[in-house]
């Protein structure tokens, strides 16, 4: 990372740093304008709010008390009727005017008529208590204490009949014999609260009316506890222009937004406050989100930048290293021996070297990048032929064209000068043509001749064996087929072991044919490693078990020793690792009489990171002969002629074990045991496994098989040599019988020449793979003809991979390593599936 780090510019690094910075202050200066946009809209709808509710509640309470006010003022012409002719004030009569006038409007609970010496003259209800016991101390007082009459509001009372919060309304008046008298209307508090409480719609608005000195007559929500003396007003507050400002709440005294409405003439007073924390509530959630959509899009925009960074380094970082990759190919080409040249798709020269020029000098002059081949094949005529006729020069021309537009084989150019050039013209992937050009001599000429024709016979020797052993494989399994089918016939003791004989001889004649398979890949470099994680314990433990029935039969022990220096995980190719295995510990097996065979598992730790892994394999049987330890790995070589007669074999276990250790980059050895038996010991390094070992879940090779799966006839197509031994003990072990081909051709050749009840189908094999040949297979049963269940048994385990099977028409589907149980699930689920018909 420091490297690509390193590879870019300081004025592009800071260009780019300043770009990331100018966004993410973009961002933080729009996140804070709308932050604050937010809460002063919040601030308005709130003022809004509080200024509709404070009007409404103001024209109401003021038409609430206007019209109990006009009730007062107009006591003198309401209480006219109850003075005689001769001027005499009649009690009676002003009580029933006044109950009238108390039945009359709603909003007055008792009404009475006081003289200036707080005595009742009159009352409209009889309601127990004189009315002037009922009055607030100081009330009467203040209200004959006015130079000019005015309804005057007391404070808050409790009701003693009812316990309901009360107010009195009074106001000054002279009787018609000119006494000084004062009406007085009692009014319940709740008749003034209603009209506000109607309006009180939103949450955490608080509201009071009070009297102007400050003195609380009531507050919503109700707060009885805060009744009394308020804290005074400020001039400001009492303004009647002040609109809506932010203050306190005049209940709790917290921040709040608050408006103030005067009653008649200024002795009452009505406000609405809502708490700054309610008003904002909205617009602090609103904060939240903003800032949090800030902070991921600050966040990634330094982290674009950041990848920004990191991916123009590494384009800086390709382009220094396609810098030295030029001056490295001009340099190789420079030091180059033979001539060099490379043509593009459209056949125009792209690249050459100075030798290529040395070679061909009339090119000296005109050779530039863009010169197609046929220019340069015209020149060449001129200078190969120089006493030779147009005509001649055309062919020469032509025959050079068509030699180049194969370019597939080495050709020889004679130049006419006593140079004579072999020239290898190579097709490369997009079309162009690379050519290397050599000066031979005579000599040279003849050795490379040679060499050719020895590697000629050599591929042919390679081609030879690779087809005689697939046409020899064809009958074969066709054999094995009919075997099966015969197998599955009743027939009497004698015949199913001569037919179990039959069976045992194609079978190792199959096995003959896969050892010179892999003798043929090996010499011709196309044996190649299927690298994947494996538990190297596990792998040989696995070995160990299937070989462990055949040394039961010849009452040997086979014991698998796991030193506690065996490796842990490792990167390699397990499969072929196991057929190394089968090899060794098999040939242990058959060449021991009595005794047993030990299998030891060990490994040390490498300076280079890797471990060595070591497997040994001990046996007491009949050893090796000093003379023949240097030949034991030749090909179809045994310890003598009386060993291949009495245990038969073809002598290439051994051979192709060792290519395979060697391959993977180990050594096999093999040693005379002291006491008796040989010794043979893999050594082999490999990389630690990227996983960790999983937790093995393994079912014992002898665990009973379901009932519904003994006794099936399967063909197995698998085209590796150690899983077919596998796969051919597993189904042994669940009561199958078993026929094996070795890819898709072969399945679908098979299926049609015997009858199965299944098939197990490898995906990945050679020549036609098991996807295709699953397709083919139903493609020949037809829409309406019997169906085969094709399970397939492949190492690929993703999802897709399951899809694929499926969609080809597959039933089922299990994974290599192939668990026993699963294998014995799946193949009962597809038979119960799709039985096909016997």
């Amino acid at each position: 990372m420091s490297r690509i780090t390193g590879a870019l510019p300081g004025r592009t690094a800071a260009l780019l740093w300043s770009l990331v910075a100018a966004f993410v202050l973009a961002l933080a200066s729009t996140a804070a304008w709308l932050t604050e946009a937010g809460r002063e809209e919040r601030l308005d709808d709130a003022r809004a709010h509080l200024t509709r509710f404070a009007d409404g509640s103001e024209a109401v309470l003021n038409r609430a008390l206007l019209s109990l006010d006009l009730a007062l003022a107009g006591m003198p012409e309401l209480l006219r009727p109850a003075y005689g002719a001769h001027g005499r004030f009649d009690e009676g009569e002003a009580g029933r005017l006044l109950a009238a006038l108390n039945e009359r409007n709603i909003g007055i609970q008792d009404v009475g008529l006081l003289d200036a010496e707080q005595r009742t003259l009159a009352t409209g209800t009889l309601r127990g208590r004189p009315l002037t016991e009922r009055l607030p101390k100081g009330y009467v007082a203040e209200v004959l204490a006015q130079a000019v009459p005015q309804m005057r509001i007391s404070p808050t009372v409790r009701d003693p009949a009812g316990g309901e919060p009360v107010v009195f309304l009074a106001r000054t008046f002279a009787l018609p014999d000119g006494r000084r008298a004062m009406a007085v209307i009692e009014t319940p508090l709740s008749y003034l609260l209603d009209v506000t409480l109607q309006s009180h719609a939103r949450d955490g608005l608080v509201s009071t009316l009070e009297l102007a000195d400050g003195r609380l007559l009531a507050a919503l929500p109700p707060r009885p506890e805060r009744t009394g003396r308020l804290q005074p007003w400020t001039v400001d507050e009492r303004a009647d222009d002040v609109g809506v400002f932010e203050g306190r709440d005049r209940v709790s005294g917290a921040p709040a937004l608050v408006v103030v409405r005067r009653l008649l003439g200024r002795d009452a007073v009505v406000t609405a406050a809502v708490p700054l924390e309610v008003a904002l509530a909205p617009w602090m959630r609103e904060r939240d989100a903003i800032a949090a959509v800030a902070a991921a899009f600050v966040l990634l925009v330094i982290a674009a930048g950041a990848a920004t960074h990191w991916h123009l380094g590494r384009l800086a970082l390709a382009r220094a290293d396609l810098a030295r990759s030029r001056q490295t190919l001009e340099q190789a080409l420079s030091a180059m021996a033979d001539g060099f040249v490379l043509w593009g798709a459209d056949d125009r020269a792209i690249r050459w070297n100075q030798r290529y020029v040395e070679l061909f000098p009339w090119l000296q002059e005109g050779l530039a990048q863009g010169l197609s081949f046929a220019e340069l094949a015209e020149r060449s005529a001129v200078a190969v032929l120089p006493q030779g006729s147009d005509d001649e020069r055309r062919v020469w021309v032509r025959q050079r064209l068509a030699m180049h537009r194969r370019a597939d084989r080495t050709i020889e150019l004679d130049l006419g000068n006593g140079i004579v050039v072999d020239a290898v013209e190579r097709r490369t992937p997009d079309g162009g043509v690379v050519g290397v050009y050599r000066d031979v001599s005579a000599v040279e000429r003849r050795l490379a001749r040679a060499k050719a024709q020895a590697e000629a016979a050599n591929e042919a020797k390679s081609q030879f064996l690779a087809t005689m052993s697939h046409e020899i494989r064809t009958p074969l399994n066709a054999v094995l087929g009919m075997n099966g089918l015969l197998l599955g016939t009743s027939l009497t003791d004698e015949q199913r072991r001569y037919a179990e004989l039959m069976r045992s001889s194609g079978q190792m004649l199959l096995a003959l044919i896969n050892d010179i398979l892999d003798v043929s890949k090996i010499e011709a470099g196309k044996l190649q490693l299927e690298i994947a994680d494996f538990d190297l314990p596990a792998t040989v433990r696995e070995v160990v078990q299937l070989l462990a029935e055949r040394a039961e039969a010849k009452a040997l022990t086979l014991e698998l020793q796991v030193g506690t220096d065996a490796p842990p995980m490792l990167a390699g190719d397990a499969s072929r690792l196991r057929q190394v295995l089968f090899n060794l510990i098999g040939n242990a097996i058959k060449f021991t009489e009595q005794g047993g065979v030990v299998v030891q598992v060990t490994g040390q730790p490498l300076d280079d990171g890797r471990y060595e892994a070591r497997i040994t394999v001990e046996d007491t049987g009949i050893g090796i002969a000093p003379e023949m330890l240097p030949r034991i790995f030749d090909r179809f070589t045994q310890g003598d002629s009386s060993t291949a007669r009495r245990y038969g074999g073809s002598g290439l276990g051994l051979a192709i074990s060792r290519e395979i250790v060697e391959l993977m980059g180990g050594r096999l050895t093999a040693a005379q045991r002291t006491g008796g038996g040989s010794r043979f010991e893999v050594a082999v390094p490999l990389p630690k496994a990227a996983t960790q070992p999983p937790v093995p879940v393994r079912v014992p090779m002898q665990a009973a098989a379901p009932a519904a799966i003994a006794g099936l006839r399967i063909l197995v197509a698998e085209d590796n040599a150690v899983n077919q031994i596998l796969i051919k003990a597993v189904l042994d072990r669940l009561g199958c019988f078993s026929d094996i081909v070795g890819n898709g051709f072969e399945a679908v050749r098979q299926s049609r020449s015997a009858a199965y009840d299944l098939m197990l189908m490898d995906v990945q094999m050679p020549e036609m793979d098991g996807l295709a040949a699953t397709r083919e297979i139903r493609r020949r049963e037809g829409s309406a003809g019997p169906r085969l269940p094709i399970v397939a048994m492949t190492a690929h385990a993703m999802p897709d991979d399951r899809e694929a099977c499926l969609a080809a028409g597959m039933d089922d589907y299990v994974v290599k390593p192939i668990d026993m149980a699963q294998l014995a699930a799946a193949i009962e689920r597809a038979a119960a599936k799709t039985p096909a018909p016997r």
